[in-house]
């Protein structure tokens, strides 16, 4: 009886480590597809399904070409010069720790993320729930994307990715009514 009463007083600051460890937990999978598409020369793609606490990661075939498409049209895409379309070669799914899931997320689009996205956007159930793709390029550049993770006590937690260098940094957890979300540097 004791244990029941005091279970919800240790709950909440088990719930913010949790959230932590969830953070690092996408931060490991970014740099894993990261380090997958520099060491196999393929396109590797994150989606998290938000209000939920399931996220995937693909590996992308027929992805590659887009550098030459783009790059042969000046750096414009154009839906008629795509001639293969993007099917995952392998797919791991995976979930957040109990109690955490994604709230909100943002990714920069660029050339090469539009000729992906429009290559790769059947290949998703329930794309209307996903978050846009983050992408992982062979040459070591991703997406630029931020994403927020929330705790059932509604304590937030946000990553952010850096698409030019792949550097993952994880904010401090913070209420959900704030919503500035101090990014540490």
């Amino acid at each position: 009886m004791l244990a029941a009463m005091t279970w919800p007083a240790l709950d909440r600051p088990m719930a913010d480590q949790r959230l932590r460890k969830a953070a690092d937990r996408v931060r490991t999978a970014w740099v894993r597809a990261r380090i997958d598409a520099m060491s196999t020369g393929r396109t590797y793609v994150f989606r998290c399904t938000f209000e939920s606490d399931e996220y995937t990661v693909e590996s992308q075939a027929g992805v590659e070409s887009v550098e030459t498409i783009t790059s042969s049209n000046q750096g414009q895409f154009d839906d008629s010069t795509a001639v293969a379309t993007a099917e995952p070669l392998s797919t791991r799914t995976r979930k957040l720790p109990k109690d955490i899931r994604f709230v909100e997320g943002e990714v920069t689009e660029d050339t090469r993320a539009t000729a992906v996205e429009t290559l790769t956007e059947n290949t998703t159930a329930d794309a209307g729930q996903c978050s846009d793709p983050i992408l992982f390029f062979p040459d070591g550049t991703t997406s630029t994307a931020t994403l927020v993770l929330e705790s059932k006590y509604e304590r937030r937690i946000e990553l952010s990715l850096r698409g030019l260098t792949g550097v993952t940094t994880v904010g401090d957890t913070y209420p959900a009514e704030d919503s500035t979300g101090a990014i540490q540097q």
